[in-house]
């Protein structure tokens, strides 16, 4: 068998593949050429404009500080509370025999508001009437044996005096006298406290019949018929009524320091309520707490307003407005450019050379818009409207 010998393949033939090798390196060179270097250039650009923007200065919103006049009507927000109230609960233990009133009635003073079944209090009563007929027995049966021995012993006195019988006889008879007004005086201290005890539970029987302790409206009604209640209300038990006036009714309102001084009693005020448009509602302040929430420096004011046909209710939430004044001009910012944190109240404002200057200021009047300063501004001042919450003092912004 012979074997034949593979020929080496031509030149020509490699030299063809490493032509097409080259070719195919270069190809990938300019593709990834193509890709790696736009892609630098953006990341040298956006790396410089960080930079660029970590040198620049914060832009802060900043507004004038304007100087208005102090005297004003002040607007507060206030709650309306009724004049009286209160909760009735039972004096006496029973059942409910019956309720007269609902809640949204109107009651006078003495109207009977239920009427209740009370068996045990009735027993205890028929029981000190027999105990007090007892004792105003024993006390005409004392009465007569005082008698008795007073009569003997002026009888004895005469028999002694005509040495008719023994002195020692004489002495009996006096002090069995004695006995006997001893035996008046208890009695009459008994039947004084059985009396004492019937009219105790007179009273507490006629607390089964409940009445409104004074004027006022029926807001509300925790029984029914058959209910238990018991005497003086136990703890957990709900009360059987309550009762309000609202004729004047009452508006609380919290006056800030600046115009505390201005507001006296019998001041002329007036009510708003949303919920009523187109209605004011007069009044006067009736008294004031004479001092200020140290918290809030705020002094608490109350203004009572006429309500004859009960269209003000009590917990409606009512826009107060009170004339007032200021010593001297305020000056107003907006309420966003107050800051108030564990430093105090300061307001941050900018100079001429971009440099903040947080500024202890007094708060006065603020309407949710705008607020007025009593104190720490003079007016003109640049304020910063928004301020962050880390603002330094000292530090550099770019004011627009």
């Amino acid at each position: 068998m012979s074997v034949v010998a593979t020929p080496f393949p031509p030149v020509e033939g490699r030299r063809r593949r490493w032509r097409i090798g080259l070719l195919a390196a270069s190809v990938l060179a300019l593709l990834f050429l193509a890709g790696y270097w736009p892609r630098r250039a953006a990341e040298k650009k956006l790396a410089a404009e960080a930079i660029a923007s970590q040198e620049a200065l914060p832009r802060v919103k900043v507004e004038p500080a304007v100087v208005v006049d102090g005297g004003r009507s002040l607007a507060l927000p206030g709650s309306l509370v009724a004049n009286r109230e209160a909760f009735i609960n039972a004096r006496a233990t029973g059942y409910v025999l019956r309720w007269r009133v609902d809640i949204g009635d109107r009651v006078r003073a003495g109207d009977a508001l239920a009427d209740l079944d009370t068996p045990e209090l009735d027993q205890q009563l028929a029981q000190a009437q027999a105990t007090l007929q007892q004792q105003q027995a024993a006390l005409e049966q004392a009465l007569a044996n005082r008698d008795y021995a007073k009569v003997t012993a002026s009888r004895q006195d005469i028999l002694v005096a005509q040495n008719l019988i023994a002195k020692q006889d004489a002495d009996l008879a006096d002090a069995q006298f004695k006995v006997g007004e001893a035996n008046v005086h208890a009695g009459l201290a008994n039947v004084a406290a059985a009396q004492a005890n019937v009219r105790e539970l007179t009273q507490l029987v006629s607390f089964g019949h409940v009445v409104a302790p004074f004027d006022g409206r029926i807001t509300q009604r925790s029984i029914d018929v058959g209910s238990l209640v018991i005497a003086g209300g136990a703890a957990g038990s709900l009360p059987l009524f309550r009762i309000e006036a609202i004729d004047p009714i009452r508006v609380f309102v919290q006056v800030p320091q600046a115009f505390a001084p201005s507001v006296h009693d019998a001041e002329e005020a007036s009510v708003s309520i949303r919920q009523i448009p187109g209605r004011v509602f007069d009044g006067h302040v009736t008294r004031t707490a004479g001092t200020l929430d140290p918290a809030v420096r705020t002094l608490n004011v109350e203004i009572d307003i006429p309500n004859p046909k009960g269209e003000l209710l009590g917990g409606m939430y009512a826009e107060v407005t009170i004339a007032v004044a200021v010593a001297h001009r305020v000056v107003r910012v907006p309420s966003s450019a107050v800051i108030t944190d564990a430093r105090g109240v300061h307001v941050a404002t900018v100079d001429g050379a971009g440099a903040v200057h947080l500024v202890e200021v007094l708060r006065g009047l603020d309407n949710g818009r705008d607020v007025d300063l009593v104190e720490g501004l003079v007016g003109g001042e640049r304020v910063m409207v928004n301020p962050s919450g880390d603002v330094a003092d000292g530090a550099r912004v770019d004011p627009e």
